[in-house]
C-alpha cells in the first residue's frame, strides 16, 4: 500500500508539473528606451533652437554657364518655438527675408510622428539642390558665414529645416529629434 500511495503521488506530482508547464507565461515588460525622456528631449530642443537668435548670412552664387555672380543678403529670426511633448509637435514663427524683402512670414509646426528622416548638411548642399531643381544646375554657391542645415523629411517632399552656425549644435540637435521621433513612433517604417 506504501508503494501505491507513492505511485499515486508521483502521478499527481506529474500532472500538475505538466499542466503548471502548459500555462502561458507572461511577455517580459518592454524595455525602457534608452536616453532622456520625451519631455527632456522636446525641452532641449526648444530651448536650443530658441537660443539661435537671429541668423544673417550672405549667399554668393557663381553662374558656371554664364560667368554671372549674384550676392543676396538673407537675415532670419525664427520665434516662438513650442516643442510640445503631448502632441509630438514643434511649432514655431518663420520670418524670412532676402535683400531686405519678406520671403517669409508664417507660423509653422510638424508632427515628430510623421518624420521618416533627419539629415545634416552644409547649407551649400541644400541651396544648390534646391537650385538644380528650379532649373540652376549651373549655379555654384557659397554661404558666408559657413551654416549647416538640420531637415526634418516627411512624406513626400515635406521637410522642415533649421539653420545653424555651428556644426556641433546641429548634430546635437538632429541627435536629439531622433530620439524624440523615435519616442513619438515616427521614422521610416521601411523594412528595405
Amino acid at each position: 500500500m506504501n508503494m501505491r500511495k507513492l505511485l499515486i503521488a508521483c502521478l499527481l506530482c506529474g500532472i500538475a508539473f505538466t499542466l503548471s508547464a502548459q500555462q502561458p507565461v507572461p511577455p517580459p515588460p518592454k524595455p525602457v528606451p534608452d536616453g532622456p525622456t520625451l519631455a527632456a528631449t522636446m525641452q532641449f530642443i526648444q530651448t536650443k533652437l530658441q537660443e539661435r537668435g537671429r541668423l544673417n548670412f550672405a549667399v554668393y552664387t557663381h553662374d558656371n554657364a554664364d560667368g554671372k555672380d549674384y550676392i543676396d543678403q538673407y537675415s532670419g529670426e525664427p520665434s516662438n518655438f513650442q516643442a510640445d511633448a503631448a502632441t509630438c509637435k514643434i511649432s514655431y514663427h518663420r520670418n524670412l527675408k532676402k535683400n531686405g524683402a519678406v520671403l517669409a512670414d508664417s507660423d509653422v509646426s510638424f508632427n515628430l510622428h510623421d518624420v521618416q528622416d533627419l539629415v545634416v548638411m552644409p547649407a551649400e548642399q541644400e541651396m544648390k539642390r534646391s537650385y538644380a531643381g528650379a532649373g540652376h544646375p549651373t549655379w555654384e554657391v557659397r554661404v558666408d558665414p559657413a551654416m549647416f542645415l538640420v531637415v526634418a523629411r516627411g512624406a513626400g517632399n515635406q521637410s522642415t529645416g533649421f539653420y545653424f552656425l555651428d556644426e556641433d549644435m546641429a548634430n546635437r540637435i538632429a541627435k536629439a529629434m531622433v530620439h524624440a521621433v523615435e519616442l513619438c513612433g515616427g521614422g521610416n517604417k521601411d523594412p528595405f
